[in-house]
């Protein structure tokens, strides 16, 4: 454990010797994510005569797709995931073979060091946002909402993780993660809630880990979850995070069976 500290304390230190320039990428990422969320849905429903979409007020849609767009971007996956299929093609693999780590154990320290400032950001300016709307969002949704966005992460991780180990078979693992971030992007509700979507399309996403990577976490924000349902989608990501983390560990120990370790 102490290595994989290290390991964090490292990566962390590498983002800060700009902190000025990390920190308000940071922030102006969210800042302008906010405004355009803002804009869009002041448009929708100005050219609506109903305000109202689904269960949905204009206030509440707002709300939501500040919270889905927010926790998309902690979620989403940085560089440290995406560059592990390079090291596999390259051979640089090697490096971390011959040491007495978990490559994905260090992958996930470096992960975690690459999140802590939108993190931050996002913390600093939730409290801010109900001020945009006539809505107020539910203290305690939000908490447990924080608690769901970690499993959330975990899970966005070994998912990513999972489809760079494709490398092993695969000479690009690009087009992969191209496919699934437009399938999370959709799929999850950060576009638009799940539940007003058709219903076969909400059948599906029930049935997928997605809806915990934005939906569910949002929803319970705003309160059009209850908190009635808390325990049983807590159980839920906790079962995806031990699925995906025994997916990810079963294409690795493939995988490495076959890495020749030579690169190019």
């Amino acid at each position: 454990m102490q290595t994989y500290l290290a390991t964090f304390r490292s990566g962390l230190s590498s983002l800060l010797e700009y902190r000025m320039d990390y920190f308000s990428n940071s922030f102006l990422q969210l800042l302008v994510l906010i405004g355009v969320q803002y804009f869009l849905w002041n448009s929708v429903f100005a050219g609506r005569a109903q305000q109202q979409i689904g269960n949905y007020s204009s206030d509440s849609m707002f709300l939501y797709a500040i919270f889905a767009a927010l926790y998309g971007v902690i979620i989403r996956s940085g560089r440290i995931e995406k560059n592990v299929s390079e090291e596999i093609r390259k051979g640089d693999l090697n490096k971390y073979l011959v040491k007495p780590i978990s490559h994905l154990g260090f992958s996930a320290a470096l992960a975690a060091s690459d999140r802590i400032g939108v993190i931050v950001a996002t913390g600093l300016l939730i409290p801010f946002i109900p001020l945009l709307t006539n809505s107020s969002i539910s203290v305690i949704g939000c908490a447990f909402s924080l608690v769901l966005v970690m499993n959330a992460i975990v899970m966005k991780f070994f998912i990513s993780m999972s489809i760079s180990y494709l490398a092993f078979w695969f000479e690009e693992t690009w087009t992969f993660h191209v496919i699934f971030d437009i399938s999370m992007w959709f799929l999850s509700g950060s576009l638009v809630p799940i539940d007003v979507l058709p219903s076969w399309l909400q059948s599906i996403s029930t049935l997928l880990p997605f809806q915990y990577l934005s939906y569910v976490p949002a929803a319970f924000t705003i309160g059009t979850l209850s908190m009635n349902h808390a325990w049983h989608h807590l159980a839920l990501s906790l079962c995806w995070c031990f699925v995906t983390w025994f997916i990810t560990r079963l294409i690795w120990k493939s995988g490495i069976r076959s890495f020749g370790a030579y690169g190019g």
